[in-house]
């Protein structure tokens, strides 16, 4: 992927979730269906299906755009923990080197559930997560 799509990627990913923070859940099909930034939520998932080692670059994209509190939310309950579902050992030794590096990184990765990963992807994510600010825990 190319910066320029990356960035298109992000952008209205961003836009798409602002959009549906100001929406009631009841309206989030109509708003799927009326919105011109509900593509790249349609794109990151069928690349979850599809592609999931193409998530990286877009997760990143996103993450560096300092999205609201309300898009970090999706972002880790969305395709982050979709990547790490994967259970793939690239995945999450590029999840694990990044929380290390970055504890703002580290506080998104405190977003995740276990979902569909292993046990043994599952506690590695623990060990490098920062739950501060998540499902009340203090920050």
């Amino acid at each position: 992927m190319t910066e320029i799509e990356l960035e298109t990627i992000a952008n209205d990913f961003i836009k798409y979730y602002e959009e549906a923070a100001d929406t009631q859940t009841a309206n989030l099909y109509n708003l799927s269906q009326s919105s011109p930034y509900f593509w790249a939520e349609e794109l990151i998932m069928d690349l979850t299906f599809e592609s999931p080692d193409k998530l990286w670059p877009i997760i990143l994209a996103i993450f560096a755009k300092k999205p609201p509190q309300s898009v970090i939310e999706v972002l880790a309950a969305g395709p982050l923990e979709d990547y790490l579902a994967t259970n793939n050992e690239e995945f999450i030794v590029n999840v694990e080197n990044r929380a290390k590096e970055d504890p703002k990184f580290a506080s998104l990765l405190g977003g995740v559930w276990q979902n569909g990963m292993t046990e043994e992807t599952w506690t590695r994510v623990q060990k490098v997560w920062d739950r501060s600010g998540w499902d009340g825990v203090p920050e």
